[in-house]
């Protein structure tokens, strides 16, 4: 209480004009500066200005107010004024240097750079303050340096580099006990992790965080509030629903302990959101309901503007269109574009979605200007509502032509993810070798400084990394030579499903991978006479992969019944004239004859996915183009058989054995030579398509067929209409 009353006696003395002595000012200063807890920074920021105008304040008082100043110049957004302070500062230590404030000089240089958005200059002076904290042993300091320079290098994908320093980050807390900053480390770590999709390491980290909250003796709701609602963006992340409900209500319980509206309103949007993803609409829209009554008892605008405009979402999902409409424009008008692009963007695509059920030439008017800045998952949603809108409107032509930008939209978004999952997985197989680099670093820097020893330690690294290298190569070729002697045994024996999947998976991923690493081994050390070559066979390598992991992908969410189906209502014979017109481009080749002829009634209707059934008219197109001899034939039919619609596609020679074709829709199954896979597919193509037609409720099979080839013939049940 006595440094309040004396500090609000000296803010008064210094604002009125009265002359207070620096010796009786600055001690004052530097407590409510350091003082935990709110502090009064314009008051702060006044006293410094009165302060540097003294001139009986010394050296080292100075150094002290100028980079006290600068911090709170920063922390109240007076980013202009913080860098003239900060300037200021540089040219007081050239006068009278001192490493540990040039430290600090450096580390609030690299926040201002970060929140100015420039990344290269944050990355310069948090590297500058982690080799000035070293020297001066501010350990303290030293692990925040740590901390802020990993979330640099994560922002520029350096994930190893980050790693690295949250690691370190995390060791100077724990020296110095601080359970604080460690706690701060493991939640840049968790995010570290999940920016390079390491969902696993970021729940193990965030699991790890949470016992260490746990264990303190008095631990902070507030703090543990972020970390489960941390948890549960990780579960969503993994579309663990179930667990990221659980965890978001979890947060909501120890919000509501704390009494803290706004946060309370956060966690319930959440919750609606994984009420909306679990389809339960009634649960999503009773959360919202209640975030939006919390929101309005605190007056936050915007947070209002987001609960409506959700509320809106929900009504959508119950086709109730017109309300949605009212509500996502009431929501959108609290929603500033200038201050939340991306949230607003959302909420205008949902607002063009139910547009596009009623109003069609509005849904049109508003998302074609979205088109060409919208987010990458925002498009999809813009496109599909724009074929729907054309479609209403009957613009069949350009329906049809956002539908199949919707398609390939949504096969590039796979491709994207499924490129990111296995760069994710490049990266988790190196981070181990590359902690060995980590470890021994940080033993080097514990016991010598000099940079003689720290090249010591990095080449005892790489020499670690090579001979892990060289271990792990040799393994490979003993067990391929062991594979090799066994193959004739294992022919013969009889494995189920799941033993046989695992197998081929891994004989199809080892292949291309070590060409890989073989390639860019000889790409590093220049051992290859024609790089462009070399490239070309990495490029055609990581297409097999892509392709590969994608069928696997979608036949493992098909098993976990992961694979979802928007299905919809569409007329029979309009639909297969629709699919063999997306397949144009494959089956046009030279030399192929084909046919088809669609024998359905126009009254009959089909509930089913067009994507995926697009999906499967490919893989079939695909298979009877690829496996049929010059000049061939290709015979595609379509007609009623009782309550199904058969489809049926059939080619010329070359055919299989009797035996192969019960085989055709074994995953990975290996054929005969004229039907191998050396033309690029994955082996799972037919697998893909037996599922999609079985979550269509329909069958497929394989015969020989009379033009010499395969007859594949897949069926799908009418829907009945009631009169």
């Amino acid at each position: 209480m006595f440094k309040r009353l004396a500090a609000a006696s000296i803010f008064s003395l210094a604002a009125i004009g009265l002359p207070v002595a620096a010796s009786e000012v600055f001690p004052q200063y530097k407590a409510l500066s350091e003082a935990k807890g709110k502090k009064d920074r314009p008051a702060l920021l006044e006293l410094a200005n009165a302060l540097l105008q003294d001139e009986t304040l010394s050296a080292e008082e100075i150094t002290y107010v100028l980079h006290r100043s600068a911090l709170h110049l920063v922390r109240e957004n007076q980013f202009e004024h913080a860098q003239q302070r900060l300037t200021q500062l540089a040219l007081h230590l050239k006068d009278f240097p001192d490493d540990n404030l040039q430290g600090k000089y450096h580390w609030v240089s690299g926040d201002l750079s970060l929140l100015l958005g420039d990344n290269q200059a944050a990355e310069y002076h948090f590297g500058q303050a982690v080799v000035l904290f070293t020297q001066t042993q501010d350990i303290r300091m030293l692990s925040h340096a740590h901390r802020l320079l990993a979330n640099v290098l994560s922002a520029k994908r350096d994930y190893f580099q980050a790693v690295s320093h949250v690691y370190q980050a995390k060791d100077t807390a724990l020296k110095i006990n601080h359970t604080q900053l460690f706690d701060a480390a493991l939640s840049t770590e968790a995010r570290i992790y999940s920016d390079f999709k390491q969902f696993d390491k970021a729940l193990d980290v965030l699991n790890q965080k949470l016992q260490v909250q746990n264990d303190q003796a008095q631990v902070s709701q507030a703090h543990l509030s972020a970390t489960y609602f941390s948890l549960a963006k990780i579960y969503r992340n993994l579309s663990d629903h179930e667990a990221a409900l659980s965890a978001f209500k979890k947060a909501y319980e120890l919000d509501a302990q704390l009494q803290d509206k706004n946060y309370m309103g956060i966690s319930l949007l959440q919750i609606a959101n994984q009420h909306l993803e679990l389809d339960d609409i009634t649960a999503a829209q009773l959360a919202v309901e209640q975030a939006l009554t919390l929101f309005k008892t605190v007056k936050n605008s915007q947070n209002i503007g987001q609960a409506q405009a959700m509320l809106g979402q929900v009504k959508l999902a119950k086709q109730q269109f017109d309300e949605a409409i009212t509500l996502l424009k009431t929501g959108l008008e609290k929603i500033s574009y200038d201050k939340n692009r991306q949230l607003n963007e959302k909420y205008s695509a949902y607002l063009g979605q139910a547009l596009s059920y009623t109003q069609p030439a509005r849904a049109v008017a508003l998302l074609t200007p979205m088109l060409d800045s919208a987010s990458s998952h925002n498009t999809l949603r813009i496109l599909t509502s724009l074929s729907r809108a054309h479609k209403h409107l009957a613009h069949f032509e350009q329906a049809l032509s956002y539908h199949e930008q919707a398609l390939s939209h949504k096969q590039i978004l796979n491709e994207q993810e499924i490129t990111a999952r296995l760069q994710a997985k490049k990266l988790n197989s190196e981070l181990g070798l590359k902690s060995l680099e980590v470890s021994e670093l940080q033993a080097g820097l514990e016991e010598q400084q000099q940079d003689t020893k720290t090249r010591t330690v990095v080449l005892a690294s790489a020499i670690i990394v090579l001979t892990n290298f060289l271990l792990l190569f040799y393994l490979y070729h003993l067990k391929r030579r062991r594979v090799m002697e066994k193959e004739t045994e294992l022919l013969n024996q009889s494995l189920n499903l799941k033993q046989q999947l695992l197998a081929d998976v891994s004989h199809e991923l080892r292949t291309p991978l070590t060409v890989l690493k073989l390639n860019i081994e000889a790409l590093e050390y220049n051992l290859t006479e024609d790089p462009k070559a070399t490239y070309q066979v990495l490029q055609r390598r990581l297409d097999m992969l892509n392709t590969l992991i994608a069928d696997i992908y979608e036949l493992a969410q098909a098993d976990t019944n992961n694979l979802r189906l928007e299905f919809e209502t569409l007329q029979a014979s309009s639909l297969f004239d629709e699919l063999l017109i997306a397949i144009g481009p494959i089956i046009d080749v030279p030399d192929i004859e084909v046919s088809y002829d669609n024998h359905l009634q126009d009254s009959l209707q089909v509930e089913c996915d067009i994507s995926r059934l697009n999906q499967v008219f490919n893989n079939l197109a695909r298979n009877s183009v690829h496996y049929t001899d010059r000049p061939g034939k290709i015979k595609i039919r379509v007609y009623q058989q009782h309550h199904t619609i058969v489809c049926t596609f059939e080619d010329s020679a070359p055919g299989v054995s009797s035996a192969a074709l019960g085989k055709l829709f074994e995953r990975l199954y290996r054929c005969d030579k004229s039907r191998s896979r050396d033309l690029g597919g994955s082996g799972l193509g037919l697998s893909i398509c037996e599922k999609i037609i079985e979550l269509h409720h329909g069958a497929i099979e394989a015969k020989h067929s009379e033009l010499g080839g395969v007859f594949i013939k897949f069926t799908l049940p009418i829907k009945l209409t009631h009169t």
